[in-house]
């Protein structure tokens, strides 16, 4: 049914045309499109064009000439964003092309976990996921093993008997979003419970309830009353539920804005049920104190709204039938992303693939340090900081983790239920948290199992025995968009380039952004007030102010290094130094990929627009590409003869 990589090798020209030719709303032929993984640069740079809307100047508005067709080409997907990273997609397919591959699994000794990746897939494929059967007795027995449902078992339901952390608990188990949310730090988590995050697929907030007319409430209202209605239960009795859910969340976040919230507290019995042991560490976790009478006064409400919190963990959210393929190979890799890895780097991932990947390390290190020797918002003794920490930072090409082979061995704890989905889909859901819990104890890696694109977050930060920062390079990042080998120079570093040298930020500042983040201020501002209206809080701005913008002029300086060595190098050939059918130079191309790995296919508009102001604010600013691209004062991508910039 796939094409192999050989096949794609020898063909690949013609498969794009086709797939460029033919309806986009076709599914195959979207598959082959995103499966363009030959050497065949005119392959690629069709891709790139069909992005790309011709019509539009480059100086008057880059997001709309780089990504003006994007959301026309690619597919609306399964997922609930309706975006996952082009890189991902080209995962899963090879994750599905490695299935196959028992050859090369019983060489790496794990044929048996293979094995269950495939009875997995293969159930998913034959279960019936559209619409979600959230009535399945399978979900609804451990719904009432965890804390109940009393809208489905209605006088049967013993409030005196629930306790809404213990359910939260439970959730956590399955990678559900209750009231209470972990965030990482380390080999233990901090608790905290949050309440201002409520709601399905688009989180509530208290003016929602003004009117409860707004689209995120009516959202809400759907996801409940599709998995209400699968129940059977009078149209009465689901309008009942929802209403009550609606009191709780109304209650909660007025309390929210009311309270002071933040206490220490005991989380020991949390610790117990989440992580199966007595918590006495001195870590410090945290309770929101206005949410226990607000528990209290909907306890009902409280334990409906989470029995459907974990409903919609389950569910596979298929718009359409023909999105399970992809669904079935994203879970499956998702979940087995530690396998895959394995299977992958041996592979595909070559020496000279690694070989380039720390040639351009290096580069981006020398342009680092050149940088933050240049900033002048830094204290001479935090530029001294910053750059020590820039030499202590290291970096993992293609690594073999010490925990990969304990990892990919936990696969074979995990039960596939012959004849029934929703068993085997529980099973999945806590055989991935009691995993990732399972990496974390054994390991100081902070890894990432909480969505589709695991194997797809670039560069995962951990801390090695010596507390130094580690950028860790996974092979499997290196597929389009974000890279292929055969792609020239600039557009590499435009996009992995890029994708590097901002997690070397990172690792570098993030300590001293917080202490600096007052000398560069009065510029931040002249950026924030003309393009980040959507943006909230105004923290997340200024951090994604300082990784974008000093990532971006790295890695251009990196690539105007790389390419002045390579030029005056006899032995180097610099004919490969554009895409076919691209009349665009080496810095404009660079640009040009920097742009592609910031395009989005968002069904919310708000959403693209909180994205395309970032790339805008990213470029406007940045000499280098008005330089690149010629752009006139007073255009939309040089407004000013002075830009104002952070680095």
């Amino acid at each position: 049914m796939f094409l192999s990589l050989s096949n794609l090798s020898s063909v690949g020209l013609l498969v794009c045309w086709l797939a460029l030719s033919f309806s986009q709303n076709n599914a195959e032929e979207q598959r082959v499109l995103r499966s363009c993984r030959s050497d065949n640069l005119t392959c690629h740079a069709n891709l790139m064009k069909s992005y790309m809307n011709a019509e539009v100047e480059p100086c008057d508005n880059f997001y709309e000439y780089a990504c003006g067709n994007y959301g026309r080409v690619k597919p609306k997907l399964y997922s609930r964003t309706d975006y996952m990273a082009d890189t991902a997609y080209a995962l899963d397919d090879i994750a599905e092309e490695l299935l196959g591959r028992m050859d090369v699994a019983e060489t790496l000794n794990v044929s048996s976990e293979l094995a269950i990746a495939q009875r997995f897939y293969n159930a998913c494929l034959g279960a019936e996921l559209h619409p979600f059967p959230a009535s399945d007795p399978n979900y609804l027995g451990l719904i009432r093993s965890i804390g109940g449902f009393p809208a489905v078992d209605g006088a049967a339901w013993n409030a005196s008997n629930f306790n809404w952390v213990n359910m939260s608990a439970h959730l956590s188990n399955y990678g559900a979003r209750g009231l209470i949310r972990e965030i990482q730090r380390l080999e233990y988590p901090i608790i905290v419970l949050r309440p201002e995050v409520l709601g399905f697929d688009s989180i509530v907030r208290l003016n929602h309830f003004r009117g409860n007319s707004s689209e995120t409430f009516n959202l809400n209202k759907k996801r409940m009353r599709r998995y209400l209605g699968t129940f059977n239960l009078p149209e009465n009795k689901i309008e009942d539920v929802i209403q009550g859910i609606f009191a709780f969340w109304q209650d909660a976040l007025q309390s929210f804005q009311e309270e002071s919230w933040l206490k220490e507290i005991d989380v020991t019995n949390y610790f117990k049920i989440a992580w199966q042991q007595n918590e006495k560490r001195k870590n410090r976790h945290y309770k929101l104190v206005g949410l226990e009478p607000v528990c209290a006064r909907h306890p009902e409400a409280v334990a409906n709204y989470l029995a459907l919190q974990l409903l919609y963990k389950f569910d596979a959210d298929l718009k359409d039938p023909t999105y399970q393929e992809d669904y079935c190979a994203a879970t499956m890799r998702s979940s087995m992303w530690f396998l895959f890895k394995k299977l992958y780097a041996a592979e595909y991932f070559t020496e000279e693939m690694g070989l380039e990947m720390f040639e351009m390390v290096q580069e981006l290190r020398i342009s680092l340090r050149k940088l933050l020797k240049k900033v002048e918002w830094l204290s001479p003794y935090e530029r001294q900081v910053i750059l020590a920490n820039a030499s202590s930072n290291q970096t993992r090409i293609g690594s073999k983790e010490t925990l990969a082979d304990p990892l990919i061995q936990e696969i074979l704890r995990l039960n596939v239920v012959d004849g029934s989905y929703a068993a085997t889909n529980i099973n999945l859901m806590r055989h991935k948290i009691a995993t990732h819990r399972f990496s974390i104890r054994k390991s100081k890696l902070i890894t990432s199992t909480d969505n589709a694109q695991e194997d797809v977050y670039f560069f995962r930060p951990s801390m090695d025995d010596k507390t130094r920062h580690v950028v860790e390079i996974n092979p499997g990042v290196l597929q389009p968009p974000t890279y292929h080998h055969s792609w020239p120079h600039a557009l590499k570093f435009g996009t992995l380039g890029f994708k590097i040298a901002r997690e070397l930020i990172r690792n570098s500042v993030w300590i001293s952004f917080y202490v600096a983040r007052t000398m560069y201020d009065h510029r931040d501002e002249c950026i924030v007030d003309k393009y980040f209206e959507y943006l909230e809080p105004r923290d997340s701005r200024h951090y994604t102010l300082l990784l974008d913008q000093g990532g971006l002029k790295e890695a251009f300086e990196a690539y105007r290094s790389h390419r002045k060595k390579l030029m005056e190098d006899p032995t180097q050939s610099m004919a490969n130094d554009g895409m076919p059918g691209l009349d665009l130079s080496p810095d404009q191309l660079f640009f040009l990929g920097f742009a592609q790995t910031m395009c989005y296919n968002y069904e919310d508009p708000k959403k693209t627009d909180i994205n395309k102001n970032l790339l805008l604010s990213d470029l406007s600013t940045n000499e280098d590409f008005s330089q690149a691209f010629n752009c006139p004062v007073g255009s939309g991508m040089r407004p000013l003869a002075t830009t104002c910039h952070l680095w």
